[in-house]
C-alpha cells in the first residue's frame, strides 16, 4: 500500500468534469489508480454529482493528500467544477499538511486554464453576463467576487507543474500521471523499518546498476548471511524504482514457499498475474506449462524483477524461464548461495553485503536500546531492557554468551540446515567451535585427515555465506559463529558431555571434574588460562557449590601437581579426535587416550617427555608448545600421518626427536627452543617438509643439511651460525627449487658465511639479512634471479650494496649507520626504505651527495656561487643532484660570503 501521512484517508482527489471525462480519460486513471493501490477519492462514489454536500466534499479534499485536477474542453463551464478547484486551492495555501496539486491538461492548453482563453473564455463569458444581468446589488457583489475567486484560482493550478496531452496515446499518458503521484506521495508498496543505517552504500551501487542499459547487466545477485539485510536492501530498491518500469513484482520468501505443496505453482501464478496485470489468480497447471507463460510474459514487458530468498537453480528456472527479457528490464536475486552466479547465461553482477561498520553498529543498538543515536553506559541488550535494573542487564549478557536470541538463531539456522551434505555440517561445526580465525592450509591438513575433503566443503560454505576466507584465514560472522555453536549445545542442552563438540571452559572443567564424558565428544577444548580469567559470577560446578567459591577451585592446581582431573577422564571419550588442553594437568598414566586423537594440542604440557605407550597413530598435528618437554619421546616412534610439529618456546628442549618415524612432517615449529643444540640430521630425509623454524634457537650449534622440499627457512636469532665459517645448511639450500622465503636475520653472519651462487633458486622471492655482520651484499644474494624483497637493516658493518638484482621492487636498508653506497641504476620503480643512513651519500639512479670541494665549476655557478670564494675553506657545504636537480644544505647560522645572490625576508624571488 501507499505510504502517504497516516493522518490522510485518501492519497488522491480526483476532480474532473463528468461529462467530459466520466467515462473515458477519468474513468481509466481511477482504475490505474486503484490498480497501484493508490487509495483515491473521486466525488461520484456513492453519490451522484449535486447530491453530495460540499462540506463533505470540502472534507474530502482536507482528508487528500494530493488533489489531481483533470482540466478538459468543458471544465469551466461547470460551476461544480470551479468550486472544487477554488476549495482545493485555499486547501493548499492554508493547509499545514502541505496538500499537493497535480494539473493534468486533456487536450487543453495550460495558458487557456491560466488566462482563461480559448473554451474557458466561452465559459467566462457567460458568467460575465451573468454578473452584468443581476439587477440585484447584494447578489451581484456576490457574483462577481466568486467569478473573479474563480479566475484567480485556475491561474494559480494553472501554474503548477503539471502533465499535458494534447496529442498522443492515452495509456501512456495515464502512467506518467500514476508515476508521478507514486513519486509525490514517496510511494512505497513494500514495508520497510524505518530507521535504517548501513544499507545506503549498497543501495547506492545497485541504483547506479539499474541505470546500465547494457544487455549484460540484466540481473544482479545480492549475496550474504540470513538477517544480514538483503531483503531490506531489495525492497528499498523495489520501493523507489517499481514505478519507472511497465510492470514490476517482488516475489518474498521464495524458498519457504516453494518447499510447500504447490509452492512453486504459486509463485508462478503470483508472477504472471502481476506482469499480466490481470486483476486475477492465473491458473497454471504444472511447472513447466507455468515457465513458458511466465517466459513469455517477461519477454515482452521491460520489467523489474525481484526474487527474494532463492536457494535453487530449479527455482531460477521455473520463474525466469530461458532468460530472454525485454531491453530495460531488471531482475534482482537476493541469495544465501553464492554458487548460484553459475546458473545464468550471462554472468550476473554480484553484491556482498557487508556488515554494518562499528558507528553504524552503535547507532542502530542505540535507537532500539535507549531510543537515541549514542549509547548511554551501561550498555544493554534489548528494548525491553531500556528500563530494567544494571544486575538484570547483566545477567542477560552472560545469558547470550552462553545461549544466543532465539530469532536470530531460527534466522541464521536455515543456512546450516539446508546443507545437504553431512561432511559439510561437521566441517562447519567444528570451524564454529575451534578453528574460526585458524589458517586455511592448516585447516585442510587437519580436517582432511577427518574425512571430511575440507577443500571442496569450504568453497561450500562460501558459497553459502556461512564463512569467508580473508588473507588466508577462514572467517566467520560472530552471529554465525554462535548459532554453530548453539546448534552444538541443543544437541544435549543439560548434558554436556552427550555432545559431539565441548569448547566452553565452564562445561569443559565439569566434563573432566565429573569424568561424565562419552563416546559422543569428538573435539575438546579446555583453556585453563580462560578458567584463570573468567569471571567470578559464572558457577564451577563442585561437590559442595554452597560452600567454594569460584577462586578458591583455582588455587595451585592450575599448573600445578595438585590438578584435580584424572587422566581416565579423557580415556572415556572413545571417538576424541581434536584434543586441545591449555595449561591442563593430570593425574594418572596417559597410556589409553583416544586412538582416533588427529590433533593433539597441549600448550604448558609438564612432562620430560612423551610417553611412547600413548597411541599416536592417526595423529596429524602435534602441538607441545610452552611445555617442559626436554625430549619428545624416549624411544623412536612411527607416526606416518604427522604433518605438523610444533614445540615452539619449549625452552627445556635440548633434542629434536629422530625424524625417521615422522615421514610425512610438513611443518616442523621450533621457534623459541632456546636450549636446543642439535637438529637431528635425519631432517634431511623428511620429503615433505615445506616450513622449518628456528627462530631464535640460540643455541644451536650443529646445522645438518636440509630436505630439498623446503618453502620457507626461518633461523632469525640462531646466533651460532656465524661461528661457522661456511655454514652446511647454507650450502645446501642452493638447489632447492621451491624454497620462496629465508630469514636469517641476528645470526652473526659474516661475508664468508654464505655460499656463493644461489642462481638456481628460481622460486626464492623472500631474503631477510638484517642484524648481520656482513660488509657488503652477499654474492649469492647476487645471483637470485626472481628476488622481490630483500631486507638489510641494522647491519653495523655494511657500507655498500652493489650490484642488486633487477627483480627486487622493494629494499629495506633502514638503521645501516655505516651504508654509503647503494646502486639502483638496474632497479627501475624499486621502493627503497632508508631512514637513518646518516652517511648515505650515493644510490646510484636516484641522487649523490658530496662536498663541494669535488663539484664541477659550471654546477657551483648554475647553485648562484662565487667559484674561487670557498677554495681551501672547510665550509661543510654539500651539494645534492637528486632527480636531475641540485640542491645545497648550509649548517651554518648565517649565509656564507660565497654566495652571490642573497635576500632577506619572510619571502624570496628566484630568477632565471
Amino acid at each position: 500500500m501507499a505510504t502517504s501521512q497516516p493522518s490522510f484517508s485518501y492519497d488522491v482527489f480526483l476532480s474532473f468534469r463528468g461529462a467530459d471525462t466520466r467515462k473515458g480519460i477519468t474513468d481509466h486513471l481511477y482504475t490505474a489508480l486503484k490498480q497501484a493501490c493508490i487509495r483515491t477519492f473521486r466525488d461520484d462514489d456513492g453519490m451522484e454529482r449535486g447530491k453530495l454536500l460540499k462540506p463533505e466534499l470540502n472534507k474530502a479534499i482536507q482528508e487528500s493528500a494530493i488533489s489531481v485536477i483533470v482540466f478538459s474542453e468543458g471544465f469551466a463551464f461547470s460551476k461544480w467544477c470551479l468550486d472544487e478547484v477554488m476549495m482545493i486551492m485555499y486547501e493548499h495555501e492554508t493547509s499545514s499538511s502541505r496538500h499537493e496539486v497535480v494539473p493534468v491538461f486533456y487536450n487543453v492548453d495550460p495558458s487557456d486554464v491560466r488566462n482563461q482563453t480559448g473554451s474557458f473564455a466561452e465559459a467566462f463569458y457567460v458568467y460575465d453576463y451573468e454578473v452584468n444581468a443581476e439587477t440585484n446589488l447584494e447578489k451581484k457583489r456576490e457574483l462577481l467576487e466568486k467569478v473573479g475567486t474563480w479566475r484567480d484560482s485556475l491561474k494559480k493550478a494553472a501554474t503548477f507543474t503539471g502533465i499535458v496531452l494534447t496529442h498522443g496515446y492515452e495509456a501512456k499518458f495515464i502512467i506518467d500521471i500514476v508515476n508521478v503521484i507514486k513519486k509525490k506521495l514517496d510511494y512505497k508498496t513494500l514495508y520497510v523499518e524505518e530507521k535504517l543505517l548501513g544499507i545506503k552504500e549498497n543501495v547506492e551501487e545497485i541504483e547506479s546498476w539499474l541505470q546500465d542499459p547494457s544487455p549484460d547487466e540484466v540481473i544482479l545477485l545480492i549475496d550474504g548471511m540470513g538477517g544480514i539485510g538483503k531483503t531490506t536492501i531489495a525492497k528499498c530498491i523495489y520501493n523507489s524504482n517499481s514505478r519507472y518500469y511497465n510492470r514490476s513484482c517482488f516475489l518474498a520468501n521464495i524458498n519457504e514457499t516453494s518447499n510447500q505443496p504447490g509452492g512453486l505453482l504459486r509463485l508462478q501464478s503470483q508472477l504472471l498475474s502481476t506482469i499480466l496485470n490481470s486483476g486475477k489468480e492465473e491458473t497454471i497447471w504444472n511447472v513447466d506449462e507455468g515457465t513458458k507463460k511466465v517466459a513469455d510474459a517477461i519477454s515482452n514487458k521491460e520489467v523489474l524483477l525481484i526474487l527474494d530468498d532463492v536457494t535453487t537453480l530449479q527455482q531460477i528456472d521455473a520463474l525466469l524461464g530461458p532468460q530472454r527479457f525485454y531491453p530495460g528490464s531488471k531482475v534482482i536475486i537476493t541469495t544465501r548461495h553464492k554458487w548460484l552466479k553459475t546458473g545464468f547465461k550471462v554472468h550476473p553482477k554480484i553484491q556482498s553485503v557487508r556488515t554494518l561498520s562499528a558507528g553504524d553498529a552503535i547507532g542502530l543498538f542505540s535507537f532500539y536500546a535507549f531510543h537515541q543515536d549514542q549509547p548511554t553506559e551501561p550498555y544493554v541488550i534489548q528494548s525491553q531492557l531500556f528500563v530494567n535494573r544494571y544486575d538484570v542487564w547483566e545477567d542477560t549478557m552472560r545469558k547470550l554468551e552462553a545461549i544466543p536470541n532465539p530469532e536470530i538463531q531460527r534466522v541464521l539456522q536455515i543456512s546450516y540446515e539446508t546443507l545437504a551434505d553431512e561432511n559439510d555440517k561437521d566441517l562447519f561445526l567444528h570451524v564454529a567451535c575451534f578453528f574460526e580465525g585458524e589458517e586455511k592450509d592448516y585447516i585442510v591438513k587437519l580436517l582432511g585427515q577427518c574425512d571430511l575433503y575440507p577443500v571442496v566443503g569450504i568453497r561450500n560454505l562460501t558459497d553459502r555465506c556461512l564463512l569467508y576466507v580473508e588473507y588466508g584465514r577462514v572467517k566467520m560472522h560472530r552471529l554465525i559463529k554462535e548459532m554453530g555453536r548453539e546448534v552444538v549445545r541443543q544437541e544435549s542442552p543439560k548434558n554436556p558431555g552427550k555432545r559431539s563438540r565441548l569448547w566452553h571452559h565452564h562445561d569443559c572443567f565439569n566434563v573432566l571434574k565429573d569424568h561424565v564424558g562419552t563416546d559422543k565428544v569428538e573435539g575438546f577444548m579446555l583453556d585453563m588460562q580462560k578458567i584463570k580469567e573468567g569471571k567470578p559470577s559464572l558457577p564451577i560446578k563442585t561437590n559442595n557449590p554452597g560452600k567454594r567459591s569460584f577462586q578458591e577451585y583455582l588455587g595451585k592446581t592450575m599448573h600445578g601437581e595438585e590438578a584435580d582431573f584424572k587422566i581416565g577422564a579423557l580415556e572415556t571419550m572413545k571417538n576424541l579426535m581434536l584434543l586441545q588442553l591449555n595449561h591442563v594437568t593430570f593425574s594418572g598414566k596417559c597410556k589409553n587416550l583416544p586412538k582416533k586423537l588427529r590433533l593433539l594440542s597441549w600448550p604448558g604440557f609438564s612432562l620430560k617427555a612423551i610417553p611412547c605407550d600413548i597411541s599416536l597413530e592417526k595423529l596429524v598435528v602435534l602441538d607441545m608448545s610452552y611445555s617442559k618437554l626436554k625430549r619428545v619421546w624416549d624411544d623412536f616412534k612411527f607416526i606416518g600421518t604427522l604433518k605438523i610439529l610444533n614445540l615452539s618456546y619449549s625452552v627445556e628442549l635440548i633434542k629434536t626427536p629422530d625424524f625417521g618415524g615422522l615421514p610425512g612432517l610438513e611443518s616442523l615449529i621450533l621457534k623459541g627452543c632456546v636450549r636446543l643444540k642439535k637438529v637431528e640430521e635425519s631432517i634431511a630425509y623428511l620429503k615433505e617438509l615445506v616450513l622449518l623454524d628456528l627462530t631464535n634457537c640460540r643455541s644451536l650449534g650443529e646445522f645438518p643439511c636440509l630436505p630439498s622440499s623446503l618453502v620457507s627457512l626461518r633461523m632469525s636469532g640462531c646466533q651460532n651460525l656465524g661461528v661457522l665459517k661456511r655454514v652446511q645448511c647454507l650450502e645446501s639450500v642452493s638447489s632447492f627449487p621451491v624454497l620462496q622465503d629465508v630469514n636469517l636475520s641476528y645470526c652473526n653472519l659474516l661475508d664468508n658465511s654464505f655460499p656463493n651462487d644461489w642462481s638456481s633458486l628460481v622460486s626464492l622471492v623472500n631474503v631477510n639479512i638484517d642484524g648481520n655482520n656482513v660488509t657488503s651484499l652477499p654474492k649469492c644474494i647476487q645471483t637470485l634471479p626472481e628476488i622481490l624483497t630483500l631486507s638489510v637493516e641494522r647491519c653495523s658493518k655494511i657500507q655498500s650494496i652493489l650490484s642488486l638484482p633487477t627483480s627486487v621492487f622493494a629494499l629495506y636498508i633502514s638503521h645501516n649507520e655505516s651504508l654509503q653506497k647503494v646502486n639502483l641504476s638496474q632497479n627501475s620503480g624499486i621502493v627503497v626504505s632508508h631512514v637513518n643512513c646518516k652517511n648515505l651519500y650515493h644510490m646510484e639512479g636516484r641522487y649523490n651527495l658530496q662536498s663541494i670541494n669535488k663539484v664541477d665549476m659550471k654546477i657551483i655557478r648554475y647553485l648562484g656561487l662565487e667559484p674561487n670564494a670557498f677554495q681551501g675553506m672547510e665550509l661543510g657545504i654539500q651539494v645534492l643532484h637528486e632527480f636531475g636537480i641540485f640542491s645545497t644544505y648550509v649548517p651554518e647560522k648565517q649565509i656564507p660570503p660565497c654566495f652571490m645572490y642573497k635576500e632577506k625576508g619572510q619571502q624570496i624571488s628566484f630568477k632565471d
